[in-house]
């Protein structure tokens, strides 16, 4: 049991919580702060703000939001243009979706100027790859393509 009379996986310290793209301790910091208790169960919570007043846009408002949503569509457009087509849609170890996590996660911290400590480790690349079935050769290929520097 974790909290008051409840089981551990429905608790808010559950693995299940660090799925919404936050930490677990900023939320409970969170809430803490603004007074909320995070051990209530759902059905009693209850929204506030109702009598909140009613607020109106004028169409000046209303021209520059729909000329933002406009050019907010254009760019999804042109970025959905860039992105490689069906992407990890036939094969969930796509070599190109694989290539371009690799180069997200172990290249994000990259800094040219100090190149040894930042890169991404080749050996450890490929030895992950290999681990998820790939041969030598196609691991090497994928580290390559995900590498974003020219190794000498």
């Amino acid at each position: 049991m974790s909290g008051l009379g409840q089981r551990k996986e429905e608790h808010w310290s559950a693995k299940q919580f660090d799925n919404y793209g936050f930490r677990r301790s900023d939320l409970k910091d969170i809430a803490d702060k603004l007074g909320v208790n995070l051990d209530i169960p759902l059905d009693e919570i209850t929204a506030s703000g109702g009598d909140r007043k009613q607020e109106t846009f004028s169409e000046e408002d209303i021209s520059v939001l729909r000329s933002e949503i406009a050019n907010l569509k254009d760019r999804i457009k042109k970025l959905m243009q860039e992105r490689p087509s069906n992407l990890g849609e036939y094969r969930k170890d796509d070599p190109l979706l694989l290539a371009i996590q690799i180069r997200n996660n172990e290249w994000a911290k990259y800094d040219p100027d100090n190149d040894r400590a930042t890169r991404g480790n080749q050996a450890s690349i490929i030895q992950y790859l290999e681990n998820k079935g790939f041969s030598n050769a196609q691991a090497k290929s994928i580290e390559m393509v995900a590498c974003p520097i020219k190794r000498g």
